[in-house]
């Protein structure tokens, strides 16, 4: 069979007789601290598939796409890894696999029937073309919003038959939404108006020119028992079509297999994984424990090496077994205060993931003086900070000026990710002008 399948989370495994790719294979694992877990089974046969692709293609650092469990499977595929500034990736993975690095915008033979193209952005994503037999292109978009890549990529899908479009589109849970504002009452995201996302398929379609579109990167569900309530935010595999218009292709199901001979697919069936909330003691967690002196140091030290905080945040606040430790930054009323067990929280400390704290909703977040994490700590911390390896003044400049460089539609798509942090932090969590402020850059980006 020459074709693709789409399954799990947001794994595509492409065949050319054999399983020659496959794309972010989280399969095993709780990943965020044991937050999260697979919303369905992946069949036996499709995990089969996974373990014995030739090539390994990893988007970004979230462990949702980069699962250190499920690697244990993989130790005879060949690890490719987008060129992201500070090689944080690659130089992780180059210890103990085979890996090759791909320059964005280049294609690299996969097989004989098969080629790819990946994109790296300056917010530590990254996107994949796949060219199956010359007319089948698949862009394979996860977490990322194609930034530096946008109009090149639109280019290239163009000239193809079949166009499949894969992207992270739901209600919005697949963001740090446990918020709370300083009178300590809970922030509703914008998820919990459960925008029809076959609207927003349509409108990718209309706008980008593909003739399909799959639901991917949103097959979760959370477990810990201090997030198992986000669960109500969860999209629904059959709200996906809600609202969707077929006047310019097909949406298929969120699993299936392609097969680009016939130009047709059969669904896989993948049953919906029951839950039930699992203690967070079983993650080593407990909300007695406290902070040490080392811990406090540790955590100071971590993020006063982010320069750009003190320009947004007077201060962040830990509130850990019930007592606050407070990291004054400057003088700027601004504050944020995390609620969250010390165990997760040294964590994500040591192995520099803060991000996933924030992913995993189960850490108590409250903005003092500001509506939103956007633009001034998330990014800096969790994208250019963490996984760029940027965190200074000077790093920062190397950083971006390496993505001028190496980005076919920088400035285009900066103006539109400039645009989307201003109304971000001017509006925070409100829901309405959200929705209608993401209906807007969908219609005109």
């Amino acid at each position: 069979m020459i074709g693709f399948e789409t399954i799990g989370n947001a794994t595509i495994t492409v065949f050319d007789d054999i399983p020659v790719l496959t794309t972010d294979p989280w399969i095993v694992g709780k990943p965020y601290f044991g937050s999260w877990d697979h919303a369905y089974t992946i069949p036996n046969t499709q995990l089969d598939n996974i373990k014995k692709s030739k090539y390994v293609w990893l988007s970004h650092g979230h462990p949702d796409h980069i699962d250190e469990s499920s690697f244990i499977h993989l130790r005879n595929s060949i690890i490719l890894i987008p060129d992201h500034y500070g090689d944080r990736i690659f130089n992780h993975f180059n210890e103990n696999y085979n890996c090759i690095k791909l320059k964005s915008n280049e294609w690299f033979q996969v097989s004989n029937n098969v080629r790819v193209k990946s994109f790296a952005d300056w917010n530590q994503d990254a996107s994949l073309l796949i060219d199956i037999l010359g007319k089948d292109i698949i862009c394979d978009q996860n977490d990322g919003s194609l930034l530096g890549w946008s109009k090149t990529i639109s280019n290239i899908v163009q000239n193809y038959k079949n166009k499949f479009i894969l992207k992270l589109l739901n209600w919005g849970d697949a963001d740090m939404i446990n918020l709370y504002d300083e009178s300590g009452e809970f922030i509703l995201p914008s998820a919990a108006s459960q925008m029809p996302i076959g609207e927003a398929y349509t409108r990718t379609m209309q706008n980008l020119g593909y003739n399909y579109a799959i639901p991917f990167s949103s097959m979760h569900q959370y477990v810990r028992e201090d997030s198992y309530h986000m669960n109500k935010f969860c999209t629904p595999l059959d709200k996906f079509s809600e609202g969707f218009v077929n006047t310019y292709g097909e949406l298929l199901p969120a699993f299936i297999q392609w097969d680009s001979i016939k130009e047709d697919f059969r669904r896989i069936d993948c049953i919906k994984k029951p839950t039930h909330p699992i203690p967070i003691h079983e993650f080593g967690d407990n909300n007695s424990d406290e902070l040490s002196l080392e811990d406090r140091e540790k955590i100071e030290n971590y993020f006063r090496a982010f320069e750009a905080l003190p320009k947004h945040f007077g201060s962040i606040v830990f509130t850990v077994g019930s007592k606050d430790f407070e990291i004054g930054l400057s003088k700027k009323k601004t504050s944020i205060r995390f609620e969250t067990p010390r165990n997760s929280l040294m964590q994500s400390i040591k192995y520099e993931i803060f991000d996933d704290m924030l992913i995993g909703n189960f850490m108590k977040t409250t903005l003092i003086g500001t509506k939103s994490l956007y633009p001034g700590f998330a990014p800096y911390v969790g994208k250019y900070g963490d996984n760029g390896l940027a965190k200074t003044e000077k790093e920062l400049k190397k950083y971006f000026d390496y993505y001028k460089l190496n980005s076919a539609d920088y400035w285009r798509d900066m103006l539109k990710f400039k645009t989307e942090s201003i109304v971000r932090t001017l509006i925070g969590n409100n829901k309405d002008i959200h929705n209608f402020a993401r209906r807007i850059k969908q219609k005109y980006f």
